[in-house]
């Protein structure tokens, strides 16, 4: 909400410039819809199934989509004239019905409320979008926004779920005719494939960088589709232990680390993303201008110093903006056989066939690892297959 206030006063000054930076940071901070108790909706209900309106909204539903986290996500892009909501004290709830076709039709209920700030005569047009996660199946989905006055706008449609020809052997992690609330906690604890793979000890690297390079700021979807890849990762390989590390280039530094990692511990991923300023680069991180060489040699150093060894040697994410090479100098050598290490870099953005050799590519390199480059979540599925094959190895 202080992001809101903040452009609002800007915009009051400024006018059309700041308006429209209104419109992006006010997009980006709207709350995120939560399954509700029907039960807790009964005064709301009678509204929702009405067909007044006096609210102006235009709602384009989101094709379902396959994530990292192999769930179908779907959703809804919302445009609303702010000129309906001048001056202070208004807000307003969205509430979202989806019912499967099939299986026991029970709805679901999600819902979310926002609260405005003082908006002053403006022509602007609020845009925001609205998620939730699906298994597959057929839905009929009715969604609403009502003001604090009552009035309401209304959507309804219907979407198919299913995998497409690519997705065919993807292994979708939600029962069929499920609905989810999206969420950066972390998985749900979908059940694993059991198998008799020995158990692995894996090490996590995990690029906590935004997925497409010409940003400077993690979004919130950056990050859960980052969260997505390790919750994944660690529901299809059979580990025994994982340890897991966020890091970034730009800043030059370690940002979280923890040993014996498991889902539940999600939530910290989650804090630690939210706590990053990637914006912000202090003088001396600047002045070092081989700072990233140094973080990867001194990770993948403490990595092989460390008993016992893990198995695999991961490291995750999208691709750096730095492309100096590792000099095998800065390596340790250590005796006996080091980890197996892989390179799973996310470029949904970039579907070019050459791809710049970045740091983390010649570091995995120089160890003798493989790079997959992971442009859907069709070949995330296939890179994680080679990773469950991987055998274990004497330390």
């Amino acid at each position: 909400m202080k992001l809101w206030r903040s452009a609002i006063r800007r915009a009051k000054t400024c006018g059309v410039r700041a308006a429209l930076l209104f419109l992006l940071l006010a997009s980006s901070t709207l709350p995120a819809q939560s399954i509700v108790d029907p039960s807790k909706l009964r005064l709301v209900l009678p509204k929702f199934e009405s067909d007044d309106s006096g609210l102006r909204c235009d709602v384009v539903p989101l094709k379902p989509v396959l994530n990292y986290g192999f769930r179908f996500q779907a959703g809804y892009m919302v445009t609303v004239p702010m000129n309906q909501f001048l001056g202070p004290n208004h807000g307003w709830s969205m509430l979202t019905r989806i019912t499967p076709v099939e299986g026991d039709k029970k709805p679901v209920y999600l819902i979310s409320s926002a609260t405005l700030p003082n908006i002053p005569k403006t022509k602007v047009e609020l845009r925001f979008g609205g998620g939730y996660l699906l298994g597959e199946g057929a839905y009929d989905v009715r969604w609403m926004l009502l003001d604090d006055t009552g009035r309401a706008c209304r959507k309804s449609w219907h979407v198919d779920v299913h995998r497409g020809h690519a997705e065919q052997k993807v292994r979708v992690a939600m029962p069929r005719e499920t609905v989810w609330e999206l969420s950066l906690r972390g998985s749900r604890g979908f059940p694993p494939a059991t198998d008799d793979a020995a158990p692995l000890r894996m090490t996590i690297f995990l690029h906590t960088a935004p997925l497409f390079p010409r940003r400077t700021r993690l979004r919130p979807n950056d990050m859960m589709t980052l969260m997505s890849t390790v919750a994944s990762l660690l529901e299809r390989v059979p580990v025994g232990s994982v340890r897991l590390v966020l890091f970034n280039l730009d800043q030059q530094k370690e940002l979280y680390r923890k040993e014996d990692f498991l889902l539940q511990d999600m939530a910290q991923v989650s804090q630690a993303m939210a706590n990053i300023e990637l914006g912000l680069v202090d003088f001396q991180t600047l002045q070092n201008r081989r700072g990233h060489v140094d973080l990867m040699a001194d990770l993948v150093n403490r990595e092989i110093a460390v008993q016992p060894r893990s198995d695999v040697v991961l490291f995750l994410g999208p691709a750096a903006r730095q492309f100096d090479r590792m000099p095998q100098s800065s390596l340790e050598k250590p005796a006996g056989r080091l980890p197996q290490f892989y390179y799973f870099q996310i470029s949904p953005f970039l579907r070019m066939n050459a791809q710049p050799v970045d740091t983390i590519k010649s570091t995995v390199a120089k160890l003798g690892g493989k790079t997959i480059l992971i442009h859907n979540p069709g070949e995330f599925a296939k890179a994680i297959e080679r990773l469950e094959k991987a055998g274990k190895g004497p330390a």
